[in-house]
C-alpha cells in the first residue's frame, strides 16, 4: 500500500483491486492446468472454483453499485480520505479476511458452476475484467467527488439491509483476498498429495 492511500479511500480500494489483477494473474499461470480444476478433497472446492465464486460474487453487487454512482450527488469530499465501514460491516469485513478457520455456507446464486465448464485463461479474464470494471466504477465515482460513505445500495443477498458503496467494495476486497488465501492453500493440498504419490 503506498503511503499516502488511506485505507477505505479512493486510492486505497483502486490498488487493492489492482493487487488482485496481478495477484490472480501471477498465480493463475504458475498452476498446472490438471490441478487448476482438482479439488483437494471431495468436499472441497478446487482452485478454479474459488475463482468463479469471486466472479459471481462481485457480479452480485456490480449493477447496484454502478446505478449508485450514476444517480449519486456530488460532495465535497476530498478523494485521499478514507470511507471507513460502520461497526457491524467492519465487523462482517474483518470475518472475510485470511486466513481464516471458520467457513460458512455458499447461497446457491454464488456456487461455482461445475468444474468441467472451465477454462484455466478465459477464466483469469473473466477474473480480471470484474477487478476492471470495479476500478473503472470507482474512477467514475471519484470523477463525480461521490461519498462512498454516504451513497448505500441494497445488500444484494440481505436485501432488508442497505450497505454504503465504501462497504460494498470493503466486503468484494476482503472476500477476494479471502478465496486468494484458499486457491493458494489448496494448491499446496494438492502438490503435498501428488508429492506423496
Amino acid at each position: 500500500m503506498t503511503e499516502m492511500a488511506k485505507r477505505y479511500s479512493y486510492p486505497w480500494f483502486i490498488e487493492q483491486f489492482e493487487n488482485a489483477k496481478d495477484t490472480a494473474e501471477t498465480f493463475i499461470l504458475s498452476v498446472d492446468e490438471n490441478l487448476f480444476v482438482q479439488p483437494p478433497a471431495g468436499n472441497r472446492w478446487a482452485i478454479a472454483e474459488c475463482y468463479s465464486h469471486l466472479i459471481k460474487y462481485g457480479n452480485l453487487f456490480f449493477d447496484d453499485i454502478s446505478t449508485a454512482i450514476e444517480n449519486g450527488k456530488s460532495s465535497e469530499v476530498d478523494f485521499r480520505q478514507a470511507f471507513p465501514p460502520r461497526w457491524p460491516w467492519q465487523k462482517v469485513i474483518n470475518f472475510f479476511e485470511p486466513p481464516y478457520k471458520l467457513k460458512i455456507k455458499t447461497i446457491k446464486s454464488i456456487k461455482p458452476d461445475p468444474v468441467q465448464d472451465y477454462n484455466r485463461m478465459e477464466l483469469l479474464d473473466e477474473y480480471i475484467n470484474l477487478q476492471d470494471q470495479l476500478i473503472e466504477q470507482l474512477e467514475n465515482a471519484q470523477h463525480q467527488a461521490i461519498d462512498l460513505g454516504d451513497a448505500k445500495i441494497k445488500h444484494p443477498v440481505l436485501t432488508l439491509l442497505k450497505v454504503t458503496l465504501s462497504e460494498s467494495f470493503g466486503l468484494i476486497e476482503a472476500h477476494q483476498r479471502r478465496h486468494q488465501w484458499q486457491a493458494e492453500q489448496t494448491l499446496k493440498a494438492l502438490e503435498k498429495k501428488t508429492a506423496n504419490h
